[in-house]
């Protein structure tokens, strides 16, 4: 025997315990994997439609008499506030009328109070009174008249808004259907969108909705419901709704389209990570822990949202999915629960990009 061997041997008698010389160490062959509930939840349903809007107020304006222009003071885009004289149509003949039926009024008042005077006088008849009330009342009609007669040969601004374009001039001769122009008050929006019937009741006045003017893709706005159909569209399966879209900086016009965004509730369903979903030849799966070893389960997707997917299956609220190492489950195998911040301690792996074959 070697001299340095039986100072060997007694070194490694002294450091090794004697099971530790007679069992060798075994690997841990349980599977790591991250796991996490299957919950209960309920879908979100995203739905588009693109919608056409109008003012909140809009008119054509026209005459209310036909007559020659006299002045025209419309200019394109321009705003107005109510009242604002926009057109004048020639009024002599209406100012002498009404001049006229001013002077019948007074005469017919003076002759009415003098009667009145002399009522208990006796000099008239309770007949001639009448006669004069009437006329005196009569006088005043004609003056209400002709004075309405005049007030329809010039055209005001119903309310404040921006007026459209005109192709009226002065010394044209218009009617009670020539167009002068349009007035919209643009203040706000009204987007009128259609939904499939089977949305009917899940959105209710007042509530908002994403819109976006097809104009001005970057920039969004809101807009608040502001009308709903009371019926169905029998040929379509829809129905329409209404949604006000302030505009304070003037930034939308009347008849842009607006694509309508809206995310309301669906069915309930089972959720999990949107990692946990597996494909197969079958089909979709996911891998469940059971009595700490691994099943498949085989389910149906339903939707997805944003790091999430809904599936039916058989699989109760509750049970642990596994979220991540469902690549390397096999049925039945062990596993190893870990956490998620255990998976920062994992040695990153460098890609390398495969030569193509010579």
């Amino acid at each position: 025997m070697k001299p340095w061997r039986p100072l060997f041997l007694l070194l490694l008698t002294l450091l090794c315990p004697p099971q530790a010389l007679s069992q060798p160490t075994q690997p841990d062959s349980a599977e790591p994997v991250v796991i996490a509930e299957a919950l209960a939840d309920q879908q979100q349903v995203r739905l588009e439609a693109v919608g056409e809007s109008r003012a909140l107020r809009s008119v054509i304006l026209q005459p209310e008499a036909s007559g020659i222009v006299e002045m025209i003071s419309v200019e394109a885009n321009t705003f107005v506030e109510a009242g604002t004289p926009l057109l004048q149509l020639d009024a002599a003949s209406e100012k002498v009328n009404l001049s006229l039926a001013e002077v019948r009024l007074a005469d017919a008042r003076r002759l009415l109070d003098r009667y009145e005077r002399a009522a208990d006088s006796g000099a008239f008849t309770e007949t001639t009174l009448d006669t004069a009330r009437r006329d005196a009342e009569l006088a005043r009609l004609e003056v209400e008249q002709a004075a309405l007669a005049l007030a329809d040969r010039r055209v005001l601004a119903p309310f404040a808004g921006h007026l459209g374009l005109s192709d009226i001039e002065a010394g044209m001769r218009v009617d009670e259907t020539t167009d002068i122009t349009t007035l919209d008050d643009r203040s706000s929006l009204i987007v009128r969108f259609s939904l499939p019937e089977r949305h009917y009741g899940d959105l209710s006045l007042g509530e908002t909705v994403q819109m976006t003017a097809h104009p001005f893709p970057q920039q969004p706005t809101t807009g608040v419901i502001d009308a709903i159909a009371s019926r169905i569209n029998e040929s379509t399966g829809s129905f329409f709704l209404e949604a006000r879209v302030p505009n304070p900086d003037d930034r939308f016009r009347p008849g842009m389209r607006f694509t309508v965004e809206l995310t309301l509730p669906g069915a309930k369903a089972l959720s999990v990570a949107e990692t946990a979903l597996q494909w197969g030849d079958d089909g979709a799966y996911i891998w469940v822990i059971r009595d700490a070893a691994a099943e498949r389960v085989s389910v149906d997707l339903l939707g997805r949202e944003p790091g999430r997917v809904f599936l039916q299956g058989e699989i109760a609220p509750g049970e642990a999915v596994v979220i991540e190492g469902a690549q390397r489950m096999r049925p039945g195998i062990d596993v190893r629960i870990i956490e998620p911040s255990a998976l920062d301690d994992y040695a990153p792996v460098d890609a390398i990009r495969a030569q193509a074959l010579r």
